[in-house]
């Protein structure tokens, strides 16, 4: 019994092999029959029709071909987070946008080596003569400059001839040639796709323009750049770079029989291209913002594709006055979705929003307050530019006393009015607070501009504190309303401008301080020599020093001769002339004077002849100040410098080489015949 069950096992053995061979070839079969993933590709997207909104795509599956069972509910479209409306899709080359191609061939002498040209000139004009009569071409040859051949045109036979013709000779200009090419793409008929094909065989040479512009002007005219390098001497990734920035592919062509094979994946590329269109809604402040646009794609397996790209909007998207629902407020009007694509022949079902309400754009409302505030600052400047002129001077107002006999006392000079009754004490109040919390080093060095400010000597510490908390808290006013204007929603920017209008106020009186203590140290080392020599004159006429400095405080008015009437009233009320000497230097704080008042106090204490002192101090002032005003001279050119440079120069610049540079780039043009 045993050996029979052995032998229908023997026999059933190969039966259940071929039952496991068969089950696994069904399942190899099935994994084969399955769809392969498939790829996505943004290629372009066109913005200048904001906010008609084109993005070129490719869809191609596991073979690199284009698919066929495309259809617009597979795709959705979003901007910084936001869903976006669709309004059409046109994809598969029946349908497809038509083209507008500009061919550029190298025909630099390298191209001569190893039968290159001949084998690019038969594999483009292969590829020009399978173009559709609605697609327009250009052919364009360049070496050290860029030579149009065939202008626009869909003349099959007139693109070969013009391939056919070529030669080659000089160096290689690949960045002038891309530029040249986007130029002649500005000139096709609007309303088609836009793309270059760039075939080289060596690095760049002799360009006179930079990657950036030519790739700039590449962008502007939203081609798709298809950069071939023929060869082993290529730069490959700055062709990549060409390529890829716009949207489009770099092939790399190891000998000239792999030119035919790039030139038929190039134009599967190309009918591989699906256009979908949507209407965006959304609305920026600002023209340098980017706007993020992601692309989500389902493939009927279940296959979930996601691509972004961004763009900076148009003009029309920042201060354009709105036309569409989408435009103003940020707001989304109601559209209908398309769930699947037109027939053919069939009208595209277009979203229609309702009317609504338009909204002033911010830029508008900012420039309406900014207009505003000018305007009253101009009516302030002018009343107190009235004032000014109005009211008397203080000549004729000495003139006046002098004729009428009256002397105006100081209260009937100045007359209390609000500032000083209110503002001033408030000022003063506050600040001696904050004088207490501030520290004592710089309350200390406030404490000494004040004094070197000057008499009348009415700005106390605490009133100058009570004025910086009051420009700050103005500042941050002003600051604030210009963050509620510009809608400012972050922690970071409110404290921003807190602390811009802290920082403001504190800063400006301080500013203004230092700048009357600058002022106050000029003016007493302008008058020093003069009045040390009306002090000699005096002196030497037999009058004594106390009453030749009487004349001159008498005779002259000046910041000087101020201090001067102070150290005299110093003298009459007994305090000691060394310690008015010194109070002088310390209300002062001038180096000459400083000087002065050293060499006038050891001639009190040995003696000597005052007139003669006092006529060598006014020499030595005289020659100082010569020195200072050589050496300002010196100093003059160097500070000229920057005002000519950005200032006079270009204005010359314009006036004499304007007229000139019509005709410079007339000459160096491009697009010019060979």
């Amino acid at each position: 019994m045993f050996s029979a069950r052995a032998r229908v096992g023997r026999r059933l053995a190969p039966a259940l092999v071929l039952c496991l061979l068969a089950v696994m070839l069904l399942d190899t079969a099935a994994a084969f029959a399955q769809p392969g993933p498939r790829k996505m590709t943004i290629n372009n997207i066109e913005s200048r029709t904001w906010p008609d909104i084109t993005l070129n795509l490719t869809v191609t599956g596991p073979d690199g071909k284009a698919v066929s069972d495309i259809k617009a509910e597979q795709f959705q479209v979003s901007e910084n987070g936001e869903p976006q409306n669709l309004t059409a899709l046109e994809l598969g080359p029946a349908r497809s946008v038509p083209l507008a191609l500009v061919m550029t061939i190298d025909v630099s002498g390298s191209m001569n080596a190893d039968n290159k040209l001949t084998a690019a000139k038969a594999a483009a004009a292969t590829f020009l003569s399978s173009i559709r009569p609605e697609d327009t071409a250009a052919v364009l040859a360049f070496n050290d400059r860029v030579i149009p051949v065939v202008p626009f045109t869909n003349d099959r036979t007139a693109l070969q001839n013009g391939v056919n013709a070529m030669t080659a000779n000089g160096n290689t200009a690949i960045n002038d040639a891309l530029y040249g090419s986007a130029q002649l793409l500005s000139t096709a008929p609007k309303g088609k796709r836009r793309a270059i094909i760039l075939l080289t065989d060596g690095i760049d040479t002799s360009s006179k323009y930079g990657t950036k512009a030519a790739l700039d002007i590449a962008k502007q005219e939203g081609a798709l750049v298809y950069a071939i390098g023929l060869g082993g001497d290529v730069n490959g990734p700055v062709l990549k770079t060409l390529a890829e920035s716009t949207g489009g592919k770099y092939y790399a062509a190891p000998s000239p029989s792999d030119l035919t094979g790039i030139y038929d994946a190039i134009g599967l590329e190309l009918d591989s291209q699906v256009f979908l269109k949507y209407k965006s809604d959304t609305h920026v402040q600002r023209s340098y913002q980017v706007i993020n646009v992601a692309v989500k794609y389902t493939a009927p397996d279940g296959q979930v594709l996601v691509r972004t790209i961004s763009y900076r909007p148009p003009l029309s998207a920042v201060v354009g006055a709105p036309t569409d629902p989408a435009v103003a407020g940020n707001t989304k009007p109601p559209v209908s979705t398309i769930q699947s694509p037109p027939e053919p022949g069939g009208d595209v079902p277009v979203a229609v929003p309702a009317p609504v309400q338009t909204e002033t754009p911010f830029r508008v409302r900012l420039f309406s307050v900014g207009a505003a505030l000018l305007a009253g600052l101009s009516a302030l400047f002018a009343i107190a530019g009235l004032a000014v002129i109005a009211t008397p001077s203080a000549t004729s107002q000495r003139m006046a006393a002098y004729v009428t006999g009256s002397v105006p006392t100081e209260e009937a000079a100045q007359s209390p009015n609000f500032v000083r009754r209110v503002l001033v004490p408030a000022s003063t109040a506050v600040g001696g607070r904050l004088a207490v919390l501030s520290p004592k080093g710089y309350t200390d060095h406030v404490e000494q501009l004040l004094t070197l400010m000057g008499p009348p000597y009415k700005l106390q510490l605490g009133a100058f504190l009570g004025i910086q908390l009051a420009f700050s808290v103005l500042f941050v006013m002003v600051l604030g309303l210009w963050a509620l204007l510009a809608e400012a929603t972050s922690l970071s920017q409110w404290l921003l401008v807190l602390v811009l209008g802290v920082a403001s106020g504190t800063y400006l009186p301080y500013f203004w301080l230092k700048r009357r203590v600058t002022k106050r140290r000029k003016a007493l080392l302008k008058a020093l020599p003069g009045a040390l020599d009306f002090l000699a004159i005096n002196v030497e006429a037999g009058l004594g020093f106390d009453a030749a400095l009487t004349q001159v405080v008498h005779r002259w008015r000046n910041t000087l001769t101020d201090e001067f009437a102070l150290m005299l009233i110093d003298f009459q009320i007994g305090k000691a002339r060394k310690d008015a000497w010194r109070d002088l230097v310390q209300r002062t704080q001038v180096p000459e004077l400083t000087t002065f008042v050293t060499a006038m106090l050891q001639n009190e204490q040995i003696g000597s002849s005052i007139g003669l002192l006092l006529r060598t101090q006014a020499d030595q002032m005289r020659i100082r100040r010569r020195q200072a005003a050589e050496e300002a001279a010196r100093t003059a050119p160097v500070k000229m410098l920057l005002p000519m440079v950005f200032f006079i120069f270009p204005g010359l610049f314009v006036v004499v080489l304007g007229p000139a540079v019509p005709q410079f780039l007339g000459s160096v043009s491009f697009l010019s015949g060979p």
